[in-house]
Order: structure tokens, then sequence, then C-alpha cells
């Protein structure tokens, strides 16, 4: 029983000394972390958004209201250990009204895939923001090989042509061969053109366009024609 007392006597003692030496290091580090002032932060990034485009991105931002804000940084590549980086000032000329946002496009040139945008605020003492990060996907060519052609299909008469478009499809660049062995200069087709003078086995020459997402910055293009004989 007395060899209980004391282990319990003892542990108490331990206790003590070591809370009071926690506590000291505590208070010291906490003095040495406030020693210049609080911390002070730039008003936040409200909204990050970043659009698809080819071998570019873009990137609507929207702060919060701080009467002190200069500028955002955007940076990605991070993971590579040698970031890219811009900085977007918050002035008019960067300001989108249709958006009504401010918007930067970064040259993602050498990427392809998804990529991640980080983004803080800076104010006009230089106080920067909590960080925010969004993701994005950039096209490229080897996306856009992969892209299908709409296919164009003669109707009864045998000079009008029809396409049978894919979900994403805006419209499809086509001419044709006349029968002066001429091809026509390119015009946009949604669905049906009716062709004038048109040489019976000679070609009718198509791409499509797609946009992927509404949101996207560009529209993609299948890169080769594809030809269909003219009846």
């Amino acid at each position: 029983m007395l060899t209980m007392y004391r282990y319990i006597k003892q542990m108490t003692i331990s206790l003590l000394v070591f809370t009071g030496i926690s506590c000291d290091d505590a208070d010291e580090l906490l003095n040495q972390h406030i020693k210049d002032g609080p911390i002070i932060y730039a008003g936040k990034i409200a909204e990050l958004e970043v659009r698809s485009g080819y071998e570019k991105v873009g990137v609507r931002i929207l702060p919060v209201e701080d009467v002190n804000r200069a500028h955002c940084v955007l940076r990605w590549n991070a993971a590579s250990g040698n970031p890219d980086s811009v900085k977007v000032n918050y002035v008019p000329e960067n300001y989108d009204e249709d958006l009504d946002s401010y918007y930067a496009e970064l040259d993602m040139s050498g990427i392809e895939g998804n990529v991640l945008i980080e983004a803080w605020n800076v104010d006009a003492f230089g106080n920067r923001s909590l960080l925010t990060d969004q993701g994005g996907f950039v096209y490229g060519p080897n996306y856009v090989g992969t892209l299908l052609h709409a296919t164009p299909r003669f109707i009864s008469d045998g000079q009008t042509i029809e396409f049978d478009n894919r979900v994403g499809v805006v419209d499809n660049l086509v001419s044709y061969e006349q029968s002066n062995g001429q091809f026509t200069e390119e015009v946009r087709v949604v669905e049906r053109l009716e062709l004038h003078d048109a040489k019976p086995g000679g070609v009718v020459r198509s791409k499509t366009r797609y946009l992927i997402n509404e949101s996207d910055i560009d529209t993609l293009v299948t890169p080769s024609y594809l030809e269909t004989v003219i009846p």
C-alpha cells in the first residue's frame, strides 16, 4: 500500500513539472510568433474558374471586396519543382464585363491534359491571402486527334448533303469539287448544304468543329479532311 502511494505521488509531481515546462515553452513560442504583430491576410479569392482551351486555359477570378487589393498570382506546374506563374493586376483592363469577373488567359504550350491552377491575392501592403486552387483541362494535338468527323450523306436529289452531327458539334467546314475541277471556297455548314454545279465523281471535303463544353474558350477542329464522293 505504501509503495502504491509513493508511486502515485511521484507520478503527480512529474506531471506537474512537465505541465509547467510545457506551458513555459508554449508561452515562449507564442511570444516569438506574435512579437511582430498579428498575422494579417489579404482578402481571399471568392471564385476561381478554369476554362479549357487549345494549349491554353482561361481563368476567371472573382476576389472578395477589399479596398486594399492589388493583384493575384496564378501558379501552375507546382509539382514539377519548376512552377510557372503570372501576376494579374486588379485593373479595369483585366476585367471582363460579360463574365463579371477578372480574367486572364494562360499559355499552356507543352501541357496536355489535367492542370491545377493555384491562386492567391496580394494587397497593397504585400499581405497575401490564403491559397485556393482549381483544376482544369488543356486540349492538345493528342486529344484533337481523337475527334471524329460528322458523316455527310446525299439525300434523294443527289445534289444536297446532310450531316449526321455528334454531340458537341458546332458546324462543319465544307468545300466541294465543281465541274471545272476547282473546289469552292470553304463554308460553315450546320446540317444541310445544297451543291451547285457539283462534279459527278468529284469529292466533298469536310472537317468538323467541336465545342466540348459550353464554357470552353476554343473550338476544336478535326485535323484532317473527310472526303466523300459525289454521285
